[in-house]
C-alpha cells in the first residue's frame, strides 16, 4: 500500500493557483489544453523534486524546488548521453528519419521583376505583362541575376525569399507562369528545368544524425524515466470543472 506521502494531490486550490500564474504572464485564463500542460508540468516538477530529495540534494525551497527538478533532468540526459550510439544504430536512425535529411531541390529559370516600391499596381501589371505574352519586355531593373542555372532552392531563398522559393516546386516548366511574391516584389517566373533534391548520404550528414539522435533518444529516456517514477505516487485529483477533471483521470 502506497504512503499518504507518496500522494500528488490536484484539487481547486492547486488549479487556481497555476491559472492564476499563468494569467499573469499570458494576460488571459488558460483553456483547457493549457491547464492540462500546466498540471503534466506540476506533476512532473513534483516527481523529480520529491526523487530528488529523496537522494538528499538539498531541502525544500519552492527556488531549490525548480533547481533540484532541473538537476534530476540533467541526470536523466547524463545517463542518456553515457549510451553512445555505435554507427549501426546512428544509420539505422538515419533510414528511418530520411526525411530530414533531403537536399534542397534545383532550377534553372527565369524571372522577371515588378517593383511594388516603383508601381502602384505592381500585381496587375505582372498579370497584365503574361498576358501579353511578351515578360521578358517588361519589368524593372533588379540587382540580382535575371536568369539562374542549375542553382538549389537554398540559394534562391537568399535572394528572393523563403516563400519564392517553396513556390517554385508547383510551377509548370517550359512556360511564363505567376504572378509570384518574394521578398522584392512581384515576378513572373519561366522554370527551365527542375532537378530532383535527392537525399544527402549518411556520410555527408553524420554528425547532425548524431545530435538529432542524440537530442531524441534523450527525450524518449527522461519521458520513460518519469512515467517509471510516477508508478511510486497516487495522483488524488479533485477538480469541480468536469472537463478538467475528464481529461486528467485520462492522463493520469
Amino acid at each position: 500500500m502506497k504512503q499518504v506521502k507518496d500522494k500528488i494531490v490536484i484539487d481547486s486550490f492547486l488549479i487556481n493557483e497555476l491559472s492564476a500564474k499563468y494569467k499573469m504572464q499570458w494576460k488571459h485564463e488558460p483553456g483547457l489544453k493549457e491547464l492540462t500542460g500546466l498540471i503534466d508540468t506540476y506533476v512532473e516538477q513534483e516527481v523529480l523534486y520529491r526523487e530528488a530529495l529523496s537522494m538528499n540534494l538539498d531541502r525544500n525551497d519552492e527556488v531549490i524546488k525548480r533547481t533540484l527538478a532541473k538537476k534530476m533532468e540533467f541526470l536523466s540526459d547524463d545517463l542518456s548521453e553515457s549510451l553512445e550510439p555505435t554507427e549501426s544504430m546512428l544509420r539505422t536512425y538515419y533510414e528511418t528519419h530520411k526525411d530530414n535529411y533531403v537536399k534542397p531541390p534545383f532550377y534553372s529559370l527565369k524571372q522577371v521583376y515588378f517593383s511594388t516600391d516603383k508601381r502602384s499596381e505592381a500585381w496587375k501589371d505582372a498579370e497584365k505583362a503574361l498576358s501579353e505574352k511578351q515578360p521578358e519586355n517588361s519589368g524593372d531593373l533588379l540587382p540580382i541575376p535575371m536568369q539562374y542555372s542549375n542553382t538549389n532552392a537554398t540559394k534562391l531563398a537568399l535572394d528572393f525569399g523563403q516563400g519564392f522559393a517553396a513556390s517554385l516546386d508547383s510551377l509548370p516548366i517550359g512556360k511564363w507562369t505567376g504572378p509570384v511574391k518574394s521578398g522584392l516584389g512581384v515576378h513572373l517566373v519561366f522554370i527551365l528545368d527542375k532537378y530532383p533534391s535527392g537525399f544527402f548520404s549518411f556520410e555527408e550528414v553524420a554528425n547532425k544524425v548524431k545530435v538529432d539522435y542524440s537530442f531524441e533518444t534523450s527525450t524518449a529516456f527522461r519521458k520513460e524515466l518519469i512515467a517509471t517514477m510516477l508508478k511510486k505516487y497516487t495522483i488524488n485529483i479533485d477538480v469541480s470543472d468536469v472537463e478538467l477533471n475528464k481529461a486528467l483521470h485520462e492522463k493520469f
